[in-house]
Parts: structure tokens; sequence; C-alpha cells
């Protein structure tokens, strides 16, 4: 029924408007419009005025009329028009003008503000006195805002993460990096994600995909931090497991090379937890753990589902127990290589971080910071072959061992930087959502951004790694990468 009286008044206004609006520019119905229904108003069209100096003039007229200065903002000026038919119409009929909170109606305009109402209109030219010089209808520089974009303040304010919109009954998302999934009202979800952004290897360059589950602990109580943070603590458990895309050239992804690095064949146990401070809850802090639970060794893998690189004959390995097929395969002999393979073990982060909005009234502009430690682990096992009682290695049986073999090396935090983790995200949520972010871990540098493409549900996410010291063994120089996503709330 609700659906109906709303589109019934959507219809009245839009009849109303289109054949009367200039006619009673002074009627009751047109006063009122600075008080419309959010959910109606984003039908009409509407855009934001990007131009300089007359969002200077805007800004300064309302200031002149007597509106309140710290309700308005120069660099958020909307103006709302009547429906518009560019085979009939040749300007727009504003109806409403927005600068910061304060707006402005269609009687306001025309007594207060008539000549910039024309030039907002396209009756009036604005960079050119000539109309014959004129190519659009609007010659300022000025940004659409779609329909699917509500104008309502509370959905900019709600999102913290934009691939996982908490305050919403059912959200989802997809990309080749990350999978989420909100379960109703309950408050869990089901992450699974590819790679290990954490210590700067995204998409395959870990080897490894993790499933979670988020739980939270602890729901946000105050009413006026609660749209923004539901919950102040939640925990985060779940399995890693190794994966084997990337180990062979050609298909889709042939320019991103091979990987060589592999994760833990026996995978591994996730824990985490975010706690935003319930006096100050924009700040917090956040852990992450990922660490095997079982230890490898001398265990029989498949090699072509393993990461391995031949060890340089400038290396001296050395058997420690006398296993005489560790032996073999560690010795020169003529056109016989040895091979290692690297495994990611243990990874873990420990981080202060901070939410900061420009303006929390008007939420467009999102920052937040990390700074803390993060702990990676990558140990390199011998890859042998199992030897029959010829002395001949037999096809597809192999071993990886690490306990009797001296040499092989072992890739922890020694130094500061290696221990250093910061990150700091910016994003937009304003017509255009867009994002751009920058993290040092483990000495390497990953970069992510993410556009829009089709309204507010298709996005366009990218990545880049490189190491900011000499890339190690199993890192590459540089890494990029695309994928879409695809947004779905309701």
């Amino acid at each position: 029924m609700k659906k109906i009286i709303n589109s019934i008044v959507l219809l009245t206004i839009v009849f109303s408007f289109t054949f009367a609006s200039n006619l009673y520019a002074n009627d009751a119905h047109i006063d009122s419009l600075s008080t419309i229904n959010p959910e109606l108003r984003k039908y009409f069209p509407r855009w934001k005025v990007c131009e300089p100096d007359l969002q200077f003039k805007i800004y300064q007229s309302f200031i002149v009329l007597g509106y309140d200065i710290d309700r308005l903002d120069q660099q958020d000026i909307q103006v709302m028009t009547a429906p518009f038919n560019p085979e009939k119409d040749t300007e727009y009929d504003v109806l409403l003008l927005q600068c910061g909170k304060e707006s402005m109606n269609a009687r306001d305009l025309d007594r207060d503000m008539s000549k910039i109402t024309k030039i907002l209109s396209g009756d009036d030219n604005y960079k050119s006195a000539s109309k014959k010089e004129k190519v659009s209808i609007l010659d300022y520089c000025y940004s659409m805002i779609p329909a699917e974009i509500p104008v309502k303040e509370s959905e900019a304010e709600a999102i913290v993460d934009y691939f996982k919109h908490d305050n919403k009954g059912q959200f989802m998302s997809f990309s080749l990096f990350e999978q989420n999934l909100k379960l109703g009202e309950s408050g869990f979800w089901i992450m699974a994600k590819t790679g290990n952004d954490e210590i700067g290897y995204p998409f395959w360059l870990a080897g490894e995909s993790k499933i979670i589950l988020k739980k939270p602990l602890y729901q946000n109580q105050d009413p006026s931090t609660k749209k923004i943070y539901k919950n102040l603590i939640n925990a985060y458990l779940g399995a890693g497991f190794k994966i084997n895309t990337g180990l062979e050239e050609g298909g889709l992804f042939d320019f991103l090379g091979t990987r060589s690095l592999n994760s833990h064949p026996k995978g591994k146990m996730n824990f985490g937890f975010d706690f935003h401070m319930p006096f100050h809850p924009d700040a917090g802090i956040s852990f992450n753990l990922e660490i095997p639970l079982v230890d490898v060794q001398n265990d029989g893998i498949d090699q072509f589902k393993f990461a391995y690189t031949a060890v340089g004959k400038e290396r001296i390995l050395e058997s420690m127990n006398g296993n005489n097929d560790i032996d073999d395969a560690i010795a020169y002999k003529e056109g016989q290589e040895t091979y290692s393979t690297y495994v990611l073990g243990t990874t873990g982060q420990a981080t202060l971080f901070y939410n900061f909005w420009l303006d929390k009234d008007s939420p467009e502009n999102f920052f937040k910071f990390n700074l803390g430690l993060s702990y990676a682990e990558v140990n390199e096992y011998l890859l042998y072959p199992e030897l029959n009682d010829s002395g001949i290695a037999e096809s597809g049986k192999y071993f990886i061992n690490r306990s009797e073999v001296r040499g092989l090396a072992s890739i922890k935090n020694d130094e500061f930087m290696d221990w250093l983790y910061a990150k700091v995200e910016y994003r937009n949520q304003a017509v255009w959502p867009f994002s751009v972010s920058a993290q040092v871990s483990n000495q390497v540098l990953l970069a992510r951004a993410y556009m829009p493409l089709f309204g507010n549900w298709l996005f366009l996410e990218a990545k880049y790694a490189t190491p900011l010291r000499d890339a190690l063994p199993y890192e590459k120089e540089h890494f990029f990468i695309l994928s879409p996503v695809i947004r779905i709330a309701f």
C-alpha cells in the first residue's frame, strides 16, 4: 500500500510540475519542495555544481540572504529540477537549490536569485555572453546525480567498508579477490578471500585462499554512533587453504606470469578481532593471526600442484640424516637440477585504526588510518622424488622436507621495516563513489583503487604490489591486476 501511495504522489507531482510549474511558481506545493520525501526527490533530475566561480557566487548569495553560514558548504551545491523533455524544453525548471544543509525553493529563487537561477536552468549562458555560441543547455561544470543514489544522509553515514555494508538487511559483493555475504539481520558474515593483502601479496601471489566467518560479539548501544558502528567488537574465525591457481602459463591471466610461493599444504587457522573504543568508536584495535596447525616433514605432494624453483649450483645443501633420496636430489649430476619450494607459514598483524570523516553530517569524504605491526614467515623446503629399487625417480611421487636438510632459507622479520604496518585509505561517497589506498607491510607497497562503472552496483577494482627492497626469490617486482566487483544491497 505504501508503494502504491508513493507512486500516486510521484505521478501527481511530476504531472503538476511538467505542465504548471511556470504558471504557479508561487504555489504552496512548490514552496514545500524543501521538505519533499527523499525517496521521491531522487526521481527528479539532480546535479552537483562544480564550477568554482559559480559555487562561490551561490555560496555568497546564501550568506547575504541570511542563511546560517555553519550549515552552508561551498563544495556541496545541488540543483533539482522538474522532469525535462529534450524534444520540447529549451531549459530546465529549477525547483530546489541546496547549499550544504540549507536550501531555497522555486519561489525564493525567483525572488532573490533570478540571475543565477537563469544560469543554473540553462536559460542564460555562463561561459559565453552570446546565445549563438551555446553548445549545450548547461554550459558550466556540473555532475549529474544518478537516480540510484538516494538523497538521504544516513546511507553514507552507515558505510565504513563499501564492499561490506553492515547496516543493510542483506548485502553481497563478488570479485576475483573477495566474496562477501551478510546473513540477514543476524550480523554474521561469510567471507571468502584469495591472497594475503595484509602482507602485500594480492590475488594468487600468496598461493592461498581463506574462508572466514565474522561474528558480532558486542553491539553498540550508543544511539549517536550506532548508525555507523553497529557492533563494537567483531570476531573472525576461519581456515586457509592452498590453491593451484597461477602455476601454469597461458589462459586468461597469462600476462601475470606464474607464481613462486605456496600456502601451507595442510592448511591454516585464521583468527582475529576488531575492537572499537566504546567512548570513541572511530578508533580501535585490530588483530589478525594466520597459523599452520600441523608441521610438514617428508610429506608426499603432487609436484604439478606446487610452485617450485631450481636451486642454484652456488648454493650448498647438505643431507643431515643420510636419506638416500635426499642425497640423490641435492647431489650435482650432469643434466640434473635441485629444486626447492617456498611455503608461506605464520602471518599476523596488530594495528591501531582510526576512521575520520571531514563532516559526519555530510560524510562524503572518508579516511581510514592503520598503524601497527606485521609478521610474515616463509620457509624453503627441498623438493625431491621417491626413488625405486633401481635408483630411478618414479613420476609424480614427490616429497618436501626441511628438517633433514641443511642450507635451506627461512625468511622472517629481522629489521624494523619488516615489522612496520601502515595503511591509509581515502573514499569519496558523493555522486561518484571511489576509493584509493596505499599500504606498506612486509616491506611491500600495495596500492588499491576502485571506481563505479554502472550505478552503485558494478565497480572496477585494481591492485598493484611491488617490494620496497630487493625482491625475494618468490616475489614479483611488479604485480598489477583488475577485477570487476558486483555490489548488491537490499
